[in-house]
């Protein structure tokens, strides 16, 4: 059985969920009762360094039998690396590989061309200040499906706090780095938040910055990201109803507006979101 979620393609994914490359045997059951949108197992900072042998092993055996999933593979600096994407080369299961601590377009470019004729997807994960100034060559590396930020390590980089002017910057930076590459919005860093309301406000500043999706580790934030990084009910009506009183009287805002508006349809068309002509609300998942 395939235990990553694909109804939702990774360009338009929101929720992100990192689990430990030695914990295949959960993926089911988190993907049945928490349905994220993509699954990455972790073969960098989530597996000791003497562990990662073995849970490669772990990994390919539980590809063949089905599984499918992202990997987070080690620096391209690292031996690691080498024997990271030889992994995911030979597994039909692996949907595309997260790049650790990316800071340089070569290394993009060098592990594109180290999974060979892979055909999956490929992120760079921007962890430090070096990574996050160098985000817009980066960002046009071939290959290069979304950015990502590593919101923990940048922090410990930098000294900054989350909510810093430092940390958000570079939020910023990773949006106009991926709008300018035509790239989606980035993924951001998870929240560790341990309530609801507290998850729901850093969901609504991600998004309120452009971020496009968010890495998770804790299972149970899911369904709140899913719903926080899709359009609103209340953004569907009042798009549809737009849309439904074309004018030709218009003024210099109103094209921007109608264009907003078919971006917020077509994605809720993506999420599966739909508002019927009585105001009753259809979520897909």
């Amino acid at each position: 059985m395939s235990e990553s979620a694909g109804a939702v393609t990774p360009r338009d994914a929101r929720s992100w969920l990192l689990v430990p490359g030695t914990r295949t045997h959960e993926l089911e059951d988190l993907v049945r009762g928490h349905g994220p949108d993509a699954v990455i197992l972790d073969l960098e900072d989530g597996v000791a360094p003497d562990d990662r042998p073995r849970t490669r092993d772990e990994i390919h055996r539980w590809a063949s039998r089905g599984g499918r999933a992202w990997i987070r593979v080690n620096p391209a600096t690292t031996a690691d690396w080498q024997v990271d994407l030889e992994l995911a080369a030979d597994c039909p299961g692996v949907l595309g590989v997260v790049l650790a601590k990316t800071e340089d377009p070569a290394e993009i470019d060098a592990t594109s061309a180290g999974l060979g004729d892979f055909g999956g997807g490929l992120i760079a994960l921007i962890e430090s200040a070096t990574g996050v100034l160098g985000a817009v060559s980066i960002a046009r590396a071939n290959s290069l499906t979304r950015l990502a930020f590593g919101s923990g390590d940048f922090r410990h980089d930098t000294s900054a706090t989350d909510e810093s002017a430092t940390a958000m910057g570079a939020r910023a930076h990773l949006v106009l780095a991926s709008r300018s590459a035509g790239l989606p919005g980035p993924i951001d860093g998870p929240s560790l938040a341990s309530d609801t309301d507290g998850l729901r406000s850093y969901c609504r500043r991600s998004v309120a910055n452009g971020m496009g999706g968010m890495l998770c580790v804790k299972p149970d934030h899911i369904r709140l990201i899913n719903t926080e990084f899709a359009p609103s009910t209340e953004e569907v009506q009042h798009a549809r109803e737009l849309l439904a009183t074309r004018t030709d009287s218009i003024d210099g805002s109103y094209l921007p507006r109608l264009r907003a508006a078919e971006a917020i349809l077509d994605r809720a068309r993506k999420y599966r979101i739909d508002i019927f002509d009585d105001g009753l609300v259809s979520v897909g998942r």
